[in-house]
């Protein structure tokens, strides 16, 4: 009762003190089941992807890490652990759909990014929505398109939290009838994302998605983005590792997971936990018709 009680507190589950209490339940992961395995994570130069990257180089998985800026990786140490680098920004659709690719076991959606000034791409959608959300989608179907991930390979989005108190909203993507507002575009993103993951999981059952979300993390990029908080919060927010220990055991997990699910810290978790977030069955449909448009627009760029 009283664990129940400090996860319904929030600070104390999505903190360091959260895992350390949810990390008592879990069970030994079998690292020989993502040895040898091909993996592709976006944006794993720095924070919990570098994190995850280094956990599966550790197993002894090869592993290609993207990202926009190659002396990131360089300083990263990465290569030095036989990590491979493919340059790729993830608003740069085209790009998406025609840098070249090994083939993968599996695909880690997890580049993320909270600018504070407004930047558009295509006119279209802001930098947080174009890149963690439609190029995110472009690259997972370009992988099942082109046959780089077998059957059954997972596919796991890194989503957020903080989508539990965001509905849906896809009328101004361009902020152009509201103050942009990098948190709010955040939390909107990782909510689409989700509803994402359940969507997909529909579509292509041949493949295992899965997505979730990793707490409160110190990484410099939280730190950039929302100072404030991670002054407060102090050494209270959990280590990149603790992050991704979710991600990792999704991997690792594999077909056995029920598909389309919304994990946090090993456990399958609700994604309306406030009636006043859930979307209407037509902004959902809106969602899938402007990744599907995107896709049609942009995909011959891909071969």
């Amino acid at each position: 009762m009283f664990d129940t009680l400090k996860d319904y507190s929030i600070v104390y589950s999505f903190d360091r003190t959260g895992y350390q209490r949810h990390a008592r339940q879990f069970s030994e992961i079998d690292d020989a089941l993502l040895a040898s395995k091909r993996v592709l994570i976006t944006g794993g130069t720095s924070g919990i992807g570098a994190a995850l990257t280094q956990r599966l180089v550790d197993t002894g998985a090869e592993v290609w890490v993207t990202g926009r800026d190659k002396n990131k990786f360089d300083d990263s140490g990465l290569a030095e652990r036989g990590v491979k680098f493919i340059a790729l920004d993830m608003t740069r659709f085209d790009q998406v759909l025609s840098q070249p690719l090994p083939e993968l076991d599996a695909l880690v959606c997890n580049a993320g990014g909270m600018p504070d000034q407004l930047s558009l791409v295509e006119d279209r959608y802001d930098v947080i929505f174009a890149s963690q959300v439609v190029g995110h989608y472009l690259l997972i179907r370009r992988c099942m398109e082109q046959s780089l991930l077998p059957r059954g390979a997972p596919i796991h989005l890194t989503a957020s939290g903080g989508m539990y108190l965001q509905k849906l909203e896809l009328g101004d993507l361009c902020w152009q009838q509201h103050r942009y507002d990098k948190v709010k575009s955040y939390a909107n993103a990782k909510r689409a994302q989700v509803i994402l993951n359940q969507e997909l999981a529909r579509q292509y059952p041949q493949y295992t998605f899965s997505a979730s979300h990793p707490g409160w993390v110190g990484t410099d990029a939280l730190r950039e983005a929302l100072p404030g908080f991670s002054r407060k919060m102090g050494d209270r927010l959990r280590s990149s590792e603790e992050g991704a220990d979710t991600m990792y055991w999704c991997l690792a997990e594999g077909g056995r997971l029920p598909a389309g699910e919304f994990w946090f810290d090993r456990k399958a978790r609700k994604v309306y936990p406030f009636f006043w977030t859930r979307e209407s069955a037509q902004t959902r449909q809106s969602l899938l018709d402007l990744c599907e448009d995107a896709w049609h627009r942009h995909y011959p760029a891909g071969g």
